[in-house]
């Protein structure tokens, strides 16, 4: 028997997005990408040229998404974009209809996108990442808690330093995409009209990213690196830590454990010198 392959269609604007399932259909799925892009363009604003057309191509085994995506992606990553071919690839499964498979899918949109509109640019994976995550929604809390941890213990990691976060572990991986985050935020804060197209137009126009960074927003990419680290560590302190129940409920169990110690050692002093009168 020939195999059976599910493929529908939906649109980004003028632009035909085709989404291959494969040999296994999810219901309502569809569905849920109509509301994505449409969120998308809300997002930014944007129209997209109609003379591009997206694929979405579904795995639902490891071994499918790392060959459909050319064995590029580490073992946490469940997403890939690839602008060279207008095509997206997730690997899911039963979580297939959840909250985080449209982040997902708007993240990856967001790579495709801003490839498309700074051209053939090379992009500092910091900022490819910090727009694709601005794209997915609001800033996570754990997110901001894990920044926090850095800043406070000095374990940031320089942005420049991101291109290479493919070959890092799950644990600095996501700290380098909570860095993006927020720094996309920050530089965001100070773009005019503070919308990210001002700022692909001019890189695109300048051919050059640090170029056309410095012409939008009057500093170099290097200078922001500076802002960065300064305003971040004022950001992300010890308050907003506290906010995490997590960190909170251990450390006022340190602190249960320290006054419990200290008044059974100053009972034990007093019964030892009552004793000590009696003798």
């Amino acid at each position: 028997m020939l195999p059976i392959f599910f493929l529908v269609s939906t649109v980004l604007g003028d632009v035909p997005i085709y989404i291959d399932f494969g040999a296994k259909n999810i219901p309502g799925f569809k569905k849920r990408v109509d509301f994505i892009t449409k969120e998308f363009e809300s997002r930014l604003q944007i129209k997209w040229d109609s003379d591009d057309t997206i694929t979405i191509r579904i795995a639902y085994y490891r071994e499918d998404f790392e060959k459909l995506s050319g064995n590029g992606i580490p073992d946490w990553g469940i997403g890939a974009a690839i602008p060279s071919r207008d095509e997206i690839i997730l690997l899911l499964d039963e979580g297939a209809m959840s909250g985080k498979a449209l982040e997902l899918l708007a993240h990856e949109l967001a790579h495709i996108f801003l490839h498309k509109k700074t051209g053939d640019v090379v992009i500092p994976r910091w900022f490819d990442e910090g727009f694709a995550q601005w794209c997915s929604g609001p800033m996570k809390f754990e997110q901001s808690s894990r920044l926090s941890r850095a800043f406070i213990f000095g374990n940031t990691i320089p942005l420049a330093t991101l291109n290479e976060v493919n070959g890092w572990n799950r644990e600095s991986a996501e700290l380098a995409y909570a860095e993006s985050r927020a720094a996309f935020d920050m530089l965001l804060e100070r773009v005019p009209e503070s919308t990210p197209i001002y700022l692909f137009e001019r890189i695109k126009e300048a051919g050059d990213f640090e170029v056309g960074f410095r012409d939008a927003m009057g500093i170099t990419v290097y200078k922001f690196y500076r802002i960065w680290s300064a305003d971040g560590a004022r950001k992300f302190n010890y308050i907003l830590l506290l906010a995490d129940w997590r960190i909170t409920f251990s450390a006022l169990t340190i602190l249960f454990v320290i006054f419990g110690t200290v008044k059974l050692v100053r009972l034990h002093m007093r019964e030892k010198a009552v004793e000590n009168e009696e003798n």
